[in-house]
């Protein structure tokens, strides 16, 4: 069974059919982070995105997971590989790219070794405990090396639904803030760790 079908959550492709003609970041689990209008899905498979109209360019504008910035007239992505959606979009929420990025090394043999399991499931135990923290500051943090952290308000259909504090996303060292970004829907099947943010950090 491949990592896509694992991962797939029919009821979050159903969430963005609701976001048809706005202004959408989508995370996948590789770690790419595209900004786009959402024109279109096609066979519940393919979402079909054009320049934002919130963007500060005028493409489509991908975050890769180096932290190179790349700019495209339209992009097509798998929505079988989704670990979220935001939405809200406020100003945005990648260009410029929030740092250069660095290297981290363990973190790609881990997404590597990631890359070569054959069989993953999602952690019910991790999701039931997540259930207990409705209305808290919560941390979650899934494939591809996202960390989400916001106000928990739902969890339904493996779906955390969320509003945003922070998003953290690979190759850079600041994060995507609620001045941007205002709501996200994550994918719990692609959850990995779970944190109580009952203090600050830094």
């Amino acid at each position: 069974m491949g990592l896509f079908t694992q991962i797939l959550n029919p009821c979050l492709i159903r969430e963005l059919k609701h976001e048809l003609n706005t202004d959408v970041v989508l995370f996948g689990w590789d770690g790419f982070t595209y900004f786009g209008n959402l024109q279109q899905i096609t066979d519940d498979r393919i979402a079909v995105l054009t320049p934002a109209v919130n963007a500060n360019s005028t493409d489509v504008e991908i975050l890769t997971p180096g932290g190179e910035l790349v700019f495209t007239s339209f992009a097509r992505v798998d929505l079988w590989q989704l670990i979220a959606k935001g939405t809200g979009v406020v100003a945005d929420p990648i260009d410029p790219p929030p740092d250069p990025p660095k290297p981290a090394p363990a973190k790609r043999a881990a997404e590597e070794a990631l890359g070569e399991a054959v069989d993953r499931q999602e952690s019910h135990h991790l999701i039931r405990i997540l259930g207990r923290m409705l209305g808290d500051e919560v941390a979650i943090a899934t494939l591809g090396g996202f960390l989400f952290q916001g106000i928990l308000s739902a969890i339904q259909d493996e779906l955390a639904i969320m509003t945003v504090c922070d998003v953290f996303i690979p190759g850079t060292s600041t994060s995507i803030s609620d001045t941007k970004l205002r709501s996200v829907v994550v994918n719990l099947e692609a959850l990995t760790s779970v944190l109580n943010l009952t203090t600050s950090y830094t």
